[in-house]
């Protein structure tokens, strides 16, 4: 009985003390938690962020939900410009911390910087319960109403809103996102002095606020205040010394007829940058784009001559200097001279930052040439060297990208954001990531986000509204127009997308406002925009006769090829066939042997029902010169027009003969092939084009849609859905056809149902979509509308084989199909 009594002792005692050691295991993981916390704060406070980062993965390795470590290491990443980082950081903690208003806050912040203004709203739904009175938080629900008046095109609401942002900043100058309301509505209104009042306030409360500098740019330009322009700019450029401003600067003095301004500000900063020869780059850059390519070689060959002497710096500025001078000779036209040098300077040249620099650009020249094999190669040698290096890891991104491995894609240009944030190039190529794996709306993200990092760059800005306008976004197209044309108001490109969403919206008046801006900036390019725009906006409006007589004064004010070209195509989009004409002979008259004058009138007369002279005239052309694929395609075409198909046929082989590598013409004879039946023969050349170009569209689904239409095997299901993955989403008839039935043949009934629906509606004569679609309904044990598909089918493959097309393979099944399913119904 002791010895019992003793053994429970002992238990006890050994259970007690187990029980303490979990305890004290417990509170010892969550004090060594704390301690890395203080130690991340201190590396914060010593301004060594990196290290500070670290201090705080390992506490949530101990201690997920420390609330405020999640919150110090969101707000480093913040700070530190690693936008999408910061945010998944906030999240993070609002998941753990629903309550959290410092967090809500944030998201709610960073998303409307972001145009999410979904997220804004679901963020200041909560943080507006928790703090109903906090000025921020009212600021950016009057910056989310305001956007909503606006959407609404409701001025009095909108007017509402500025005046509570007025009347919040009247309180607290410090709230930014009120003062973007004001300075916004400002702007809008034209209200250039008082714009540059609300700016000027905003950047006491904010001298760093990037955008409000370039925003008062925008309204100096406007007001035509030059010496203010060039002051600021000047402020900027020491300001912002990271940011490379001084380019701007460059720029603007280009803009004014300052070349010789700008030309001495290079040579001052090369002065004061005494062995950087990133600025010796750009005076060699500056010369070859705006006085000779010889200026610049010769400029080239001083630097070479004061670089002469020993030393690891000034061996590696000659071979600099040396690449630059081989990528000049490589662009005048002597691509292998270019080449040569390039392969000559990496040859003895030591492993550098410098020399992965030079190997990135001869990988750059490979792909111009045509050697992506070689560009491959020294791309991989730059990253066993450097794995972090930006500019090859986007190029290998990219190429991951045309081969639809997006997923290690997306890790390698993670990697380039984690070492610059504000990569813009980077984040649209994850943009294209998304797309080709068919997630739209993370597309749509990273493309809004490339605007924002960009500082609202025309070719980032141009990319995210077509974007837009792919699905009739058009008052967010306008808005990111607006935005872009406030930094750059000139810009033509950008001018002549806001009159392209004008005429879509049927927005007379805006268009007419875009149409006075072209023509007061005067240029050839913007008048050509102006009157392209006029001409759609009177035909919009069936105002025909003041149309005829608009393009009458088009053909006797404008001269020029460009502008001769856009005449003849806007009498054509009017239907004046006579006076396209007319006005083509007119002009050959003065310049009887202009090759592009003479294609546009064999295209006319085509269109005016005489393919006979316009196939003479495409015939004397080619035989001139065999080189020009437009010509080959538009004999091709008008052959084929007429009915005279073997012609067509003959003419095809002849063309791809004398242009073996033309991807039109292996388009053509891709839908030669498959008109004929030849399937696999149509699969091949459609696997060659996606082989030269896989971010085409139109490749990508009709290659993946012959291969699901006419392979069964996995291995093929699998490759097609890779290449149209892309296509989810889609509102086009032939990609929802495509998409759908990938969808159907992975058994994904009903989400296949959604894009075979509507694609079969509008393709109403195309047999193969409705086989599709009654296929469809078939798995889906809707007989009855399975069996009036296939009789659809039957007549729809009756009507093309009497006109000569070939019994589609899939008709045997269609015909058992209708035997069984009528047997059922009987």
């Amino acid at each position: 009985m002791e010895i019992m009594t003793m053994f429970k002792r002992f238990f006890i005692l050994v259970f007690l003390t187990m029980s303490l050691g979990l305890l004290t295991a417990c509170e010892t993981a969550e004090e060594r938690a704390q301690v890395h916390y203080e130690k991340g704060v201190a590396l914060l406070e010593q301004g060594d962020v990196d290290r500070a980062l670290v201090e705080f993965r390992n506490v949530f390795k101990l201690n997920g939900f420390h609330k405020e470590a999640r919150l110090a290491y969101a707000q480093a990443e913040e700070d530190r410009g690693d936008i999408p980082a910061a945010y998944g950081q906030y999240l993070r903690l609002i998941e753990q911390y629903p309550e959290n208003l410092t967090g809500r806050r944030a998201l709610a912040r960073l998303a409307s910087e972001r145009n999410n203004w979904k997220e804004v709203a679901r963020h200041l739904k909560v943080a507006q319960e928790l703090a109903p009175k906090d000025p921020a938080i009212l600021a950016m629900r009057a910056g989310l109403d305001y956007r909503n008046a606006l959407l609404d095109e409701n001025a009095q609401a909108a007017a509402l809103v500025v005046r509570v942002a007025e009347a919040l900043l009247a309180e607290d100058p410090g709230l930014p996102a009120a003062r973007r309301v004001v300075i916004d509505d400002r702007l809008r209104q034209q209200d250039l002095p008082g714009a540059l009042a609300a700016i000027d306030e905003g950047l006491k409360q904010a001298p760093d606020t990037r955008m409000m500098y370039l925003q008062r740019l925008s309204v100096l330009e406007n007001l035509g205040q030059d010496d203010a322009i060039e002051a600021q700019l000047k402020d900027m450029v020491q300001r912002f010394p990271e940011e490379q401003i001084y380019r701007t600067l460059i720029n603007w003095y280009v803009s004014n007829d300052r070349r010789n301004d700008a030309e001495a500000y290079l040579r001052e900063r090369i002065a004061l940058e005494v062995g950087d020869g990133i600025v010796q780059l750009e005076l060699v850059g500056f010369l070859a784009q705006h006085s000779s390519p010889q200026a610049a070689l010769d400029e080239i060959a001083r630097i070479l001559a004061d670089s002469s002497g020993e030393g690891e710096n000034q061996a590696q500025n000659r071979a600099l200097f040396r690449s630059v001078r081989a990528g000049l000779d490589f662009d005048l036209g002597n691509q292998e001279a270019g080449i040569i040098e390039m392969e000559d300077i990496l040859k003895d040249a030591p492993a550098s930052d410098e020399t992965d620099k030079i190997k990135i650009a001869l990988a750059k020249m490979l792909i111009r040439t045509g050697n992506a094999v070689g560009a491959r190669a020294r791309v991989e040698e730059v990253l066993e060297h450097d794995a972090t290096q930006g500019d090859a890891l986007k190029m290998k991104a990219g190429w991951l990208i045309e081969d639809d491995q997006t997923g290690d894609a997306l890790l390698e240009l993670r990697r380039v954001l984690d070492q610059t944030p504000r990569d813009a190039d980077a984040i649209t190529l994850m943009a294209l990531a998304h797309e080709r794996a068919g997630n739209r709306d993370l597309m749509g993200e990273m493309l809004a986000l490339a605007v924002e990092a960009s500082s609202r760059a025309p070719a980032q800005t141009l990319r995210y509204v077509q974007f837009l306008l792919t699905d009739k976004k058009y008052l967010p197209a306008e808005a990111v127009l607006q935005e872009a044309l406030r930094l750059k108001s000139t810009n033509p490109a950008l001018l002549g997308a806001l009159g392209n969403v004008y005429v879509q919206m049927k927005d007379w008046g805006r268009i007419q406002g875009v149409i006075d801006r072209l023509e007061q900036i005067g240029t050839d390019q913007t008048r050509n925009i102006a009157n392209e725009l006029t001409a759609r906006k009177l035909a919009s409006q069936d105002r025909n006769d003041e149309l005829q007589a608009f393009l009458g004064g088009l053909t006797e004010g404008q001269t020029g090829l460009q502008a001769s070209a856009s005449i003849i195509r806007l009498r054509l989009a009017q239907g004046d066939v006579s006076g396209a004409l007319d006005y083509t002979n007119e002009l050959l008259k003065d310049d009887p042997d202009n090759r592009a004058l003479r294609f546009i009138r064999g295209g006319v007369l085509a269109i005016d029902g005489k393919p006979g002279q316009a196939i003479t005239i495409f015939r004397a052309l080619v035989s001139e010169d065999a080189n020009d694929e437009r010509i080959w395609l538009a004999l091709y075409n008008l052959h084929r027009s007429q009915g005279n198909i073997d012609e067509a046929t003959k003419l095809l082989a002849e063309a791809r003969s004398a242009l073996p590598q033309s991807a039109n013409l292996k388009w053509a004879a891709a839908g030669e092939a498959e008109k004929n039946g030849d399937i696999k023969g149509a699969i091949a050349i459609y696997e060659d084009l996606y082989a030269l170009n896989s971010n085409s569209l139109v490749i990508a689904n009709n290659l993946a849609s012959l291969i699901t239409s006419y392979r069964d095997d996995d291995e093929s299901l699998r490759r097609a859905f890779g290449i149209a993955r892309r296509l989810r989403g889609t509102k086009v008839a032939p990609f929802q056809d495509t998409y759908g039935w990938i969808a159907h043949r992975m058994g994904n009934y009903q989400e296949a149902l959604s894009y075979l629906e509507p694609a079969a509606k509008a393709l109403a004569g195309d047999p193969v979509a409705q086989f599709h679609l009654a296929q469809n309904y078939v798995a889906l044990n809707r007989d009855a509308e399975a069996l009036a598909q296939f009789q659809k089918v039957v007549e729809l493959v009756q009507l093309k084989e009497q006109a000569g097309g070939p019994r589609p393979p899939f008709m045997d099944k269609v015909e058992a199909e209708i035997i069984r399913l009528s047997a059922a119904a009987d």
